[in-house]
């Protein structure tokens, strides 16, 4: 079985095809091997083989034909071109003999002549390759393409093979050669059968090029060498270095912009409480009654400016620290709902004021969080103050808490004006402010929104928004499991 096997494989790797034809020259049966179909193809049962033959050679194979008849016994070969679809000429071998009233005609690939034509195809495609293509062992190199050649600055690998202009360590970086020699060792020891990796060349100038070299091992005139195919990847790698300069500086910029903001904020700072507590001292009267009362107007203009400008500043330090990374958490358990009555209660005058309800949603039992009060609290306050200014008077905003097996999650819901997906994403940006008549009613930096998820993310959690357009906004901070401690008693 094994041996009918080989047979059948070794019939299939053949190019022939065995004809019967009749005293006319009509082909009556036809067998071709796998390896023949594409020919075979050319051929028609019924038709003359002469017709399908190059017209130069009809004369030769029909005179091959008749004295193959005339000869029983003897078989004669002889050669034959058959036109091919891209107008090429294909040469093959027709062996002819007689068996009774039949001729057999056996026709064979001329397989020395595709040969040299498939290696002269495979030459054409090596020498023209852009690509760098080098044979080599540990004494010398025994070939190198074009490519190569010019890869390294000279014309071509005849300059370099003829002249001896390089060995086959003096091309490579002293730095790199190690990597080299190892590599080459371990091909040739069977320790890996593919390397990859980038290598350094000396280019004929000096100046440095940069390869992705593709190597494995081969046998070379009886010999074990090392193939290796090389691209140049030098463009490449200056465009990743510009790229990581180009990091670097915005980085640094980053780092010099962040720095700024702190210094100046905390420069703002002083001015700003004395202009504070002076404006108060006169609006209250501390030291006796201001002349005129429009003075006192003015002192009380000058406190909530300067409240605000003062609001402004913390958020942008803020940010700042955030941005930068050294905004350490304090962190303590916490009791939530402790958290939330606080909160409520400093926001509570404004919402009434606004003619906006605010409602509860929490469950019988919260347990504590471990985390920052005071990013917690101000996280919390930034969407109630959010909420309150965007929800028109007889509103609603719910404070909502749930539990789940991912963690926790604090809502704070209103019904509200809302916001396009194109609004959140504004809303989400620093400074960015949604353009719409109620929200230029109010004053506000645009950094509630930013700084409360990034604190959410400084616990491991994160913020999210769900909103639609004058039907209201959910703005939910979930916290993670880990966060979660015992419940509360």
């Amino acid at each position: 079985m094994e041996r009918a096997h080989t047979s059948k494989a070794v019939d299939e790797a053949v190019r022939q095809i065995d004809l019967v034809l009749d005293d006319e020259g009509t082909i009556l049966a036809m067998r071709a091997t796998q390896a023949a179909q594409t020919t075979a193809k050319l051929l028609v049962i019924g038709s003359k083989l002469v017709e399908s033959v190059f017209p130069a050679d009809r004369d030769f194979l029909n005179a091959a034909t008749q004295w193959a008849r005339q000869a029983p016994g003897c078989e004669g070969t002889i050669r034959i071109r058959f036109p091919r679809s891209n107008g090429k000429l294909m040469n093959v071998f027709a062996t002819c003999r007689a068996e009774g009233n039949v001729t057999l005609v056996t026709l064979a690939a001329d397989e020395a002549g595709l040969a040299k034509r498939a290696e002269r195809q495979m030459r054409q495609v090596v020498e023209g390759s852009l690509q760098g293509i080098i044979v080599r062992n540990s004494e010398g190199i025994l070939y190198i393409n074009d490519g190569h050649a010019k890869l390294l600055g000279y014309s071509s690998a005849k300059e370099i093979m003829d002249e001896n202009r390089i060995t086959p360590n003096s091309s490579i970086h002293p730095d790199d050669l190690p990597i080299v020699l190892q590599r080459i060792r371990a091909r040739m020891s069977g320790e890996e059968a593919l390397s990859h990796y980038e290598l350094r060349f000396i280019h004929r100038d000096g100046s440095i090029v940069w390869t992705d070299v593709l190597a494995t091992s081969l046998v070379w005139d009886g010999q074990p060498a090392s193939l290796s195919w090389i691209t140049d990847i030098t463009a490449r790698k200056k465009a990743e270095e510009e790229l990581v300069k180009s990091k670097e500086a915005a980085e640094f910029a980053n780092r010099a912009k962040t720095e700024f903001l702190a210094n100046m904020s905390h420069e703002l700072r002083t001015p700003l409480n004395a202009i504070l507590g002076f404006s108060e001292v006169i609006t209250a009267g501390m030291f006796g009654p201001v002349g005129n009362p429009k003075y006192v107007e003015y002192a009380s203009d000058i406190h909530k400016s300067g409240q605000l400008l003062l609001d402004l500043i913390n958020d942008v330090l803020d940010l700042s620290k955030l941005e930068a990374g050294k905004l350490a958490l304090h962190e303590t358990n916490i009791a939530l709902p402790a958290l939330i009555a606080q909160c409520v209660s400093l926001v509570k005058d404004r919402a009434a004021n606004a003619e906006v309800a605010l409602v509860l949603d929490l469950p019988p039992v919260i347990p504590d969080v471990r985390g920052d009060e005071r990013a917690i609290k101000q996280i919390l306050l930034n969407l109630l103050s959010n909420a309150i200014k965007f929800t028109p008077d007889g509103g609603t905003v719910t404070i909502r808490v749930r539990l789940g097996e991912s963690g926790l999650s604090l809502s704070v819901c209103d019904t509200g004006i809302g916001m396009s997906a194109e609004d959140v994403e504004i809303a989400l940006s620093p400074f960015g402010q949604i353009d719409s008549a109620m929200a230029r009613k109010h004053q506000g930096t645009g950094l509630g929104l930013p700084i409360s998820r990034s604190l959410a993310r400084l616990h491991g959690g994160d913020l999210s928004i769900e909103s639609v357009p004058d039907k209201g906004t959910a703005i939910t901070v979930h916290f993670p499991s880990q966060r979660l401690m015992s419940a509360a008693a």
